[in-house]
Parts: structure tokens; sequence; C-alpha cells
């Protein structure tokens, strides 16, 4: 065999070892396609199955939201059961609520008795004193939304007079018990929790039904009770006062305890908006004749 005929034969060799390869590597590459595609379409059909069992799940992103504010809310209003208390101890949480929350709460601190649920023992105290009434609302709300299992079973409140004159604070009766299981889990220090809350906006034992109570402020302005229309227009009062002063008033002007809210020029009177007793209400003033309506 001569020299050319022995390479072409070699490279002819060895292109038929190529092209096999490539059909045997193409087949192979063809069937992993196949089963990948098998397996998709499998796991895509589970997929849709699920989703139709589950519907729930399209909402994938509403679901992890509501499990989030779920995990906060047993954030903020779990509680936690110590593995030991006594009154020493529940005497200092007290104070230290006080400290940081309502250092204006003053109260005494009685033991009473030591009880037990089945696992569960408590300690019962009383604790009287005296406390502005929004110092009061803040100490209840930090006992009872706190970590600590600490519960009020009863309150007794009534305000504080002296001199037939509120004082603004109130007298106050608590009962409550410190629960702890020897068994628990044994915690370090635990910190308060920063609770956002509402305060009370007023005090509930201001009464807002009074008799009139003399106010130097008011005494500045028109005392209507004891002055007359002796003119009016479309948009302004012409009234004399008891000594004799002509006031003219438009529209929203200030009097005592109110203002002017109407004028009624066909039926030639003027309608005031007063609160002298607690309780909002109109008193229409014709001209040169007083009339309450």
């Amino acid at each position: 065999m001569n020299y050319a005929l022995r390479n072409t034969f070699i490279l002819s060799v060895l292109l038929i070892l190529v092209i096999l390869g490539f059909l045997i590597g193409n087949t192979s590459s063809v069937k992993k396609v196949k089963e990948i595609k098998i397996a998709y379409e499998s796991n895509k059909k589970k997929l849709d199955d699920l989703k139709t069992a589950n519907p729930d799940m399209k909402d994938h992103d509403l679901f992890i939201k509501s499990l989030s504010d779920l995990e906060k809310r047993v954030k903020i209003e779990s509680k936690i059961i110590p593995q030991k208390s006594n009154p020493t101890i529940t005497y200092k949480y007290l104070l230290d609520i006080c400290d940081n929350f309502c250092l204006d709460i003053k109260f005494d601190f009685i033991y009473k008795q030591l009880s037990r649920i089945e696992d569960i023992n408590f300690y019962t105290y009383t604790i009287t004193g005296n406390a502005p009434v929004r110092s009061f609302y803040s100490f209840i709300y930090q006992i009872e939304s706190q970590y600590m299992l600490y519960i009020i079973e009863s309150i007794k409140i009534d305000e504080d007079i002296k001199d037939a004159i509120s004082t603004g604070n109130v007298n106050f009766t608590i009962i409550l018990n410190a629960y702890f299981e020897e068994s628990a889990s044994e915690f370090g220090e635990i910190p308060f929790r920063k609770l956002k809350y509402k305060n009370i906006e007023y005090d509930p034992f201001y009464s807002r039904i009074h008799a009139p109570m003399p106010d130097e402020k008011e005494k500045e302005f028109l005392d209507i009770n004891s002055s007359v229309i002796i003119g009016l227009t479309p948009d302004k009062v012409f009234m004399k006062d008891r000594i004799g002063r002509i006031h003219i008033l438009e529209l929203g002007d200030k009097v005592a305890y109110g203002t002017l809210k109407s004028i009624n020029w066909e039926e030639q009177y003027a309608a005031f908006q007063l609160n002298e007793i607690g309780i909002t209400k109109d008193k229409k003033i014709y001209l040169n004749v007083l009339k309450e309506e």
C-alpha cells in the first residue's frame, strides 16, 4: 500500500469514528432532553394539581404577609411565665413600670396569698394608691400588655376629692396575680416592650355638664344674656349691653361663652351658639326681645 492510499484510509477511519461519536452523543442528548421535558411536564402537572387543591397558593405574597403579620402579633401579645416569683421580684417589677412609664404613681404593696392551679403557681397581691387618672391608665395598660404573665383580677377606683373639689387624681385598689411555673425555662433579664397606645384624652371623672361657672376670660366679651338687639342688617348685629355700650357683631364674632352663628333678616333675629354648662345650645335674640330655642 503506497503512502497516499494509506493516509486516505486512515483519514476515512477517523471521519467514520467522528461521525459515529456525533451520532451517539446526539442520540444521548436527545434522550436527555426528552427525559427533562417529561419530568418538566410531570412537575408542572403536579404543581397545577396542587394549586387547584389549594387555591390560596395563588396569593403567595398575601399569604406570606399574613404569616408575617401573625408572627408580629404573637411577639406583641405573647406572655412569659417565669420560673420563679416572689413579693420582692413583683414589687421591683411594678416599681420599674412606674419609673419607666408613670412616675407620679404612688402605691402600697401588700402580699395576700400563694395559690396553685394544676402546675401553675401564683401570688396574689393587693395594691392601693393614689395617682392622676392618665398615669393610672398607663400603669394598668403596662401591667396588662408587657411580657410578664401578671393578671389584674379586679380594680376599684374613686375620685379623690378634697374640700368638695376634685384633685384630678383617683384612689385605687388593684388585686393582682403574678404567675410562675417551676418547670418553665429560665429567662435572663426581660426588657420592657415598646408599646404604642392611645392615652385617654380627658379625665372621665370630670363632669361635662355643670352649673354656669364664672370665667374671667369670658367676661371680656359681650354678655348676650344682659344685652338687647337695637338694630340688624343682613350681615351685622347692633347690640346694647347693660351699661349702654353699643357692640357691632358680624358672623363668627366671639361673645361670652359662644359666638354669633347666624342672622335672620326676614324674621329679625340673631342666633348665637353658646356653651355655659357643658352642653352646646342655640339662643335666638329678636330685635328688642329675648327668646330662647
